[in-house]
Parts: structure tokens; sequence; C-alpha cells
């Protein structure tokens, strides 16, 4: 990554920002505690950048500036991964339980008793303001969403309840399991809530992915492609009511993979999906929505172009949200190639 390109960054932002807002169809929530009433934040090991590359960034134009790695602490924006927070409980890539595997496995009680030191870790005082996204990924609170790589959540559910009730038919067995497994999940997730804003009330606690809309049917069929989430998901997101009355945030994906690159599937992609967020938070608290991205699209090394920039970061303000996320991983810092478009 290059100095040019990371100056061009907040110019194409400001310019995607300022463009959309002039049309902007919905008014933002009230400021956060930037006390703007839209806020762009940079969240990415760039701290790389320097050693690395000799190159000394300039982010003065970002809102919030973050790094999501081990050691940086008190910042105004802040990631607990499942390694961070508590005893998260799930499988590994090995398929290997960690702390129970499936939250009707796990210690509720040691969780939360871990909980208070992971937040003290990161977030040291009770004062400090930001964004305190909880990063869990590896099982939805759903019973039917844990598909394809995520149905050993099922499965396992199946087998505990199996191990108890040898004799039951597989659909009395699959039924109980599906009760355990989202009344654990229910209560794993909302008691950390709880537990997160009582100790550190000035942080906007949220879950980043919630809420989701599966609609990625852009591939199957771009012709017709239309943005909008299933009617069934939309449903299932009702469902998560428990979730949304508790949270102080919404940390929705607007991750663009290469083939919505520049594109007017790119735009509808996002669209949906930040609507989706926004009819959640206006149905229960009117909370703030601040949609996570990417600086490029899927895998690519080149940046987002000023169209991406656009469909993202433009089209999240135009429709009342209250900012965007970018978020990098060690990877894009392995790279010269800045956002931007430009080496």
């Amino acid at each position: 990554m290059r100095a040019g390109a990371a100056l061009a960054v907040p110019w194409l932002l400001l310019l995607a920002v300022a463009g959309a807002r002039g049309q902007a169809e919905k008014p933002a929530f009230a400021p956060l505690f930037t006390r703007k009433p839209f806020i762009v934040a940079w969240n990415a090991p760039t701290q790389d950048c320097r050693p690395r590359f000799k190159v000394q960034l300039d982010f003065t134009l970002f809102d919030l500036q973050a790094s999501p790695n081990e050691g940086f602490v008190d910042q105004n924006l802040t990631i607990f991964y499942k390694e961070r927070l508590g005893r998260y409980p799930y499988y590994d890539e090995q398929q290997v339980a960690v702390n129970g595997g499936v939250p009707q496995n796990s210690s509720i009680s040691e969780h939360l008793g871990r909980l208070r030191e992971g937040i003290g870790k990161y977030i040291r005082s009770e004062a400090k303001e930001g964004l305190a996204i909880i990063d869990w990924e590896e099982w939805r609170p759903i019973w039917i969403r844990n598909w394809q790589n995520k149905d050993i959540y099922r499965q396992s559910s199946r087998q505990l309840v199996l191990s108890r009730h040898p004799d039951w038919p597989e659909d009395q067995v699959s039924k109980q399991a599906q009760y355990e497994f989202e009344t654990s999940a229910r209560d794993f997730m909302l008691r950390t809530l709880q537990c997160a804003k009582r100790y550190r009330p000035k942080q906007l606690w949220g879950y980043y992915l919630f809420p989701d809309c599966y609609n990625h049917d852009y591939s199957k069929n771009p012709d017709s492609y239309t943005g909008h989430c299933p009617d069934v998901e939309e449903t299932r997101n009702d469902r998560l009511a428990w979730l949304w009355k508790e949270s102080t945030a919404l940390y929705p994906s607007i991750y663009l993979e290469q083939v919505l690159a520049s594109s007017a599937n790119g735009r509808k992609f996002v669209r949906s999906r930040v609507l989706e967020a926004l009819r959640i938070s206006h149905q229960h608290h009117d909370g703030h929505s601040l949609p996570h991205l990417q600086p490029q699209a899927g895998r690519a090394e080149q940046g987002l172009g000023q169209a991406d920039l656009v469909s993202t970061i433009g089209e999240s303000a135009a429709l009342g949200a209250a900012g965007a996320i970018f978020w990098g991983d060690a990877d894009y810092t392995k790279s010269q190639v800045g956002p931007g478009g430009q080496p």
C-alpha cells in the first residue's frame, strides 16, 4: 500500500457520502458519540504498513481509526473475537468441541464469569464511549440457518438428546434438539449483551453479521437479481426480536464479492441489506446501524473503486445508516495495493 492510495480513500469516501446525502430518503438516527450524523470508521492493522513498506498513512479524515490486532486497547472501536470474550462454545476446523461445542453443552455461568475479564482487558474505562462489536460467527441462533459446514451444531445437538433418550424416534430427537439449541443460544447471546452493557454502558453493543438477509442469489440469477431479502429470511429475523431489543447497535455486513464489483447488482445487494437493518432498528429501538465492508471486493488485490464506494458508503448514508466500518485483516496489509483502486 502506498501513501497516495491511502490518501485517495478519504477523498473518495467523502465524495460518495456527499453525493448520497443529497438524495437521502430517510433521516439518519441521532448522532453517535462523535456528534456526527454519519461516520466512516477504519479498522484494519495498518500499523504494519510503516515498518513493512516505509509508509506513514494519514487517516485523519476518518471519524474513527482502530486496529483489530491483539495488543490494542481502549480504542473507539473494539472487536471481540470468539477467543477474546468469555467461553464461547464452538467446533474448531478439526471439528473438535471447544467449551462444550454447542451452547446447551456449555456453562453459561463460567462464560459470564470470564466475560468481565475480557471486556476489561480491551475496554478499560467504564466511561469510554465507542463501538463494541461481538464477532461470533461459528453458529447462528436460529436452528435452520445452521446449514452447510454449520450443520455440525445440529448434528451434535441431536446426538446429545439421543444419548439421553436412545429409544426416541428421529423426529422427536430433532424437535427436542432444536428446542435445546435455540433456547441455549438465545440465553448465551442475550446474557452476554446484558452483562456487556452493564460493564461498559457507554459502548454501542451488537453482534457482527446481525442482521443478515441472505440475498446471495446474484451468482445464480445475475440478470434477474433484485437484491431483495427473501420473505422467509425477514420472518426469521423477526424471530430474533429478543436480540434486536437488547442490542444498542446493529452491525450487518455489506462485503462485496468480486462478481458484484462495479455493478448494479452490487448496489442492489447493499441496499437491501442496509434496509433490512433499518427496518429492524425502526421496529425495536431506533438504534444505530453501521454496516461493515472490506476495502476490496472479495480477495481481489485492487481496492474498491469510486462506483463501489458510492454503492456501499454512499448507499448506506443515503438510506439513513449511522455510519460504515471498513474492516481488514493481516492479509490486507501484506499488499502494496490500497483501497481506492490505486497501486
